[in-house]
């Protein structure tokens, strides 16, 4: 089996070389992967230490390295594997989040930082239907004391409007990558603690883009750290990411 180039997700054929910038992607490319597995290590223990030099036939992490790579994969997933530093059970489903730079922050200043708290959303759905509940109640009402021709003349006010379902969203979807305060990067497929490592383990898919971008904005000594977050919890938790070859 080749596994030089991408795997293609989907039944449609390439037609030419223009096709990988156009279908999505799970990224293949084991010099690729070699060179995401370096970026995605911490340069040193220290600080204050020098940056590690990039291994043979390797290059440096820089906007042009990323600009090359994203212009040959522009919608490209990548496998990963994360290893929480702290408690926690990662399970499917759980959002892969860049962490912010408050959170590198505090968790340099206390190691024993687990992470941020998402802080609660309101439900915009549930309170339209709540809304509209409310409306009928009162329509009701109104009709009790009039005839039946002078409620038809009066007509339905909510007549016009779709009906809500409860859980049919009616609106269009909000943004996945941004609904959170937290950027979504992807999610995990599978997860568990590993008695073997003594700490949680999961495997998963996250956006090559989002990943370079990533990278790219942390310092060398926190490179590599993202957030997982279930998707019933609203607790982030530090994990390191890694890209096995």
């Amino acid at each position: 089996m080749d596994t030089d180039g991408p795997a293609w997700v989907g039944t449609e054929g390439v037609v030419g070389q223009g096709a990988t910038g156009s279908l999505l992607c799970v990224l293949r490319s084991r010099k690729l992967l070699r060179q995401l597995s370096a970026w995605c290590g911490p340069s040193s223990g220290d600080s204050r230490a020098a940056p590690r030099a990039p291994g043979r036939g390797q290059q440096e992490l820089s906007r042009e390295a990323c600009l090359s790579i994203l212009d040959r994969f522009p919608k490209a997933l990548v496998w990963v594997r994360l290893s929480l530093l702290r408690k926690g059970s990662p399970e499917p489903h759980t959002m892969i989040c860049v962490p912010a730079e408050e959170d590198l922050l505090q968790l340099s200043q206390d190691r024993l930082y687990c992470g941020p708290q998402e802080p609660k959303h309101s439900d915009p759905f549930k309170s339209q239907i709540r809304k509209q509940k409310e409306k009928k109640k009162l329509e009701k009402r109104q009709k009790r004391g009039c005839a039946a021709s002078e409620g038809l003349a009066e007509g339905d006010p909510a007549a016009g409007h779709q009906p809500l379902t409860l859980g049919l969203w009616s609106g269009p979807l909000p943004v996945v990558t941004s609904h959170c305060s937290r950027v979504l990067l992807g999610f995990v497929t599978q997860g568990d603690f590993s008695m073997a490592v003594g700490c949680g383990e999961a495997l998963g898919f996250v956006s090559l883009t989002g990943l370079l971008d990533m990278l790219s904005g942390q310092p060398g000594v926190e490179r590599g750290l993202v957030l997982l977050r279930p998707p019933a919890s609203l607790q982030y938790r530090f994990a390191r990411i890694a890209i096995e070859v």
